[in-house]
């Protein structure tokens, strides 16, 4: 086997594994992300880095064929909070803006958004389970396909 056929079989047989990773740690930075905000932090850049994770999550979940299509439900909800939080972040700007002080748009992000990001993690963990189970094997294989490609590529 040669060193760019090690390397895409490296990235097949390490996807699933990478995935259900994503899928475990994603409702755990949520989870971190609203506790942050409850402190007090501000909860933007790790809420993009929890976006950006979730796109991540959601492309290399999509090429796992063994795994139902649930597997889309809580990346999709995420998307769906972070578009209805731009739009209820401009309901916010205008209130202020206004004269306001905000408290009704977020009033409305907090009833709307909070129960769709309690939906998305109970998703993620569903559909980590699936991966579990459609690849019990996963953790193992992404192990021996990685120990190959890294002797082929020290053999060269």
């Amino acid at each position: 086997m040669d060193l760019k056929a090690a390397k895409a079989e490296l990235r097949e047989k390490s996807r699933p594994y990478q995935t259900y990773s994503y899928y475990l740690i994603i409702p755990i930075f949520i989870i971190l992300v609203f506790l942050l905000s409850l402190v007090g932090y501000n909860k933007g850049t790790f809420g993009t880095i929890v976006f950006v994770f979730v796109i991540f999550a959601h492309v290399w979940a999509s090429k796992l064929d063994l795994v139902r299509k649930i597997k889309h439900v809580a990346p999709i909800l995420m998307y769906v909070t972070q578009g209805l939080g731009v739009v209820l972040m401009v309901l916010l700007v205008t209130e202020v803006s206004a004269g306001g002080t905000g408290n009704i748009a977020l009033g409305l992000s907090s009833l709307i958004l909070l129960p769709i990001e309690i939906i998305a993690i109970v998703f993620f963990f569903i559909s980590a389970n699936d991966i579990k189970k459609a690849y019990p094997t996963m953790k193992e294989d992404a192990k021996a396909a990685r120990l190959e490609y890294q002797e082929l590529r020290r053999s060269k």
